[in-house]
């Protein structure tokens, strides 16, 4: 064991030598600043399956991190774990004493070689990982854990990932791109993830990370001009339940907007045995009337198809006839259990080469590629667990709404009824 622990002691030392050999960033990079105040506890992959080579990358690249951002006067506070089997906390969150000491203390973390629990680990960071910096109320700090790992778990994710988001912990992941699909299934969203493709280039996110551990959602579009229509998936394959969920989650988004034809005008569009329009954008002026007219949207059953569905959108409902305003941003929220969505990718390229952006939001075991090819860019694409998740992720949907964070070719784009743009 003795010989074990000088190798791996070894492995660090000569690790920090090694990467500035190598082209990559020192810790003389630029400076710059993590302004926010947060609790941000670093969970480190030290695993057999991530090796020692991807464990000394993940700690140099924690270390050039906090290098780079921290400062005497930051109101950031830090921790950093490792795990295998167990998680190890060998930071605790804010008990150092200034950044020189936060990294010299990453030199008791090693590499252990065990199996790779990420699911285990996160749940045990949820639940002890931020100490005694965890407080309550309104004075608590936003809590954030950054996993980096190149290794796929060998236990069960979404369900820790989702019970630790219900505690309002927010989940960035940082790996390589042989994992994105995991990372993505643990923070919820392709927009919280981090990945590399070669070895060298996990440096490179450095300035990435800080931007995301620092933005924030946006309150809502209580003074842009809006023309937003959902679409929910209503067909046998969802169920009727589920379909309240879904209802629940459109009405919640809807309180983020100032509903009146001057502002945000908010339609509705279901889908299964037929394609119905619910209520146009010009039915209802008032926020209050939009949310009783979510709740009495039909559920269909049957078999539906998003293609004809979105089609239908196009076609009949975001049209100047029908309420649609020239020069007004445009969105389709598409929420959907992934069954039918195969013919989808054509007809959703029709509405964004009208100006018309489709936000995807995919629920529970669905038809990834399917989708992926349907919400086009990696950023256009939200991926729930569970109907019951769909809460969890209503401030990243508003972001992208809001932020107008949308590969758009035509942002002024109105249809007229049929292809024609204004």
């Amino acid at each position: 064991m003795e010989a074990r622990a000088f190798q791996k002691d070894w492995a660090d030392t000569t690790a920090s030598a090694r990467w500035p050999s190598e082209g990559r960033p020192t810790a003389v990079s630029p400076k710059l600043s993590l302004e926010c105040r947060i609790d941000l506890l670093f969970l480190l992959d030290s695993s057999a399956g991530t090796t020692l080579e991807g464990f000394l990358r993940a700690k140099t690249f924690v270390k050039r991190f906090l290098q780079a951002v921290l400062s005497e006067d930051s109101r950031a506070r830090v921790g950093v774990a490792g795990y295998s089997r167990e998680l190890v906390v060998v930071v605790p969150v804010g008990e150092y004493q200034d950044v020189p000491d936060l990294v010299r203390s990453l030199d008791s973390l090693v590499f252990s070689g065990g199996p790779t629990l990420t699911g285990s680990a996160l749940q045990q960071a949820a639940e002890r990982g931020f100490g005694s910096a965890t407080r309550t109320g309104q004075d608590r700090p936003r809590r954030v854990v950054v996993l980096l790992t190149e290794s796929h778990s060998q236990d069960e994710v979404a369900g820790p990932a989702r019970r630790a988001r219900a505690r309002e912990l927010l989940l960035l992941g940082v790996g390589s791109e042989a994992v994105r699909a995991e990372l993505e299934e643990v923070t919820g969203s392709p927009k919280l993830v981090l990945v590399y493709a070669e070895a060298q280039d996990l440096f490179n996110q450095i300035p990435e990370l800080q931007g995301k551990l620092c933005s924030r959602p946006l309150p809502g579009c209580q003074a842009q001009s809006l023309d937003l229509v959902f679409l929910l998936d209503a067909s046998a394959s969802v169920g009727p339940e589920n379909f309240t969920q879904m209802q629940s989650f459109v009405r919640s988004c809807a309180l983020q907007f100032d509903v009146n034809p001057d502002v945000t005008q908010v339609g509705l569009v279901v889908y299964g045995s037929q394609v119905q329009t619910a209520f146009g954008l010009d039915a209802h002026l008032t926020r209050a009337a939009v949310l009783r007219a979510v709740s009495q949207a039909p559920y269909l059953g049957g078999v539906g198809s998003a293609g004809t569905a979105l089609l239908h959108i196009h076609d009949k409902v975001m049209t100047v006839q029908r309420g649609a305003r020239p020069g007004v941003p445009k969105a389709v929220v598409m929420l959907t259990g992934g069954r039918g969505a195969e013919d989808a990718a054509v007809p959703a390229q029709k509405l964004r080469n009208n100006g018309i952006s489709v936000l995807v939001v995919g629920v529970g075991p669905v038809l990834r590629e399917a989708l992926r090819r349907l919400a086009g860019p990696r950023d256009s694409l939200i991926h729930a667990a569970a109907y019951s998740d769909l809460q969890y992720h209503r401030d990243m949907l508003i972001q992208w709404i809001c932020g107008g964070e949308w590969e758009n070719p035509h942002p002024q784009g109105c249809t007229q009824d049929g292809p024609s743009t204004w």
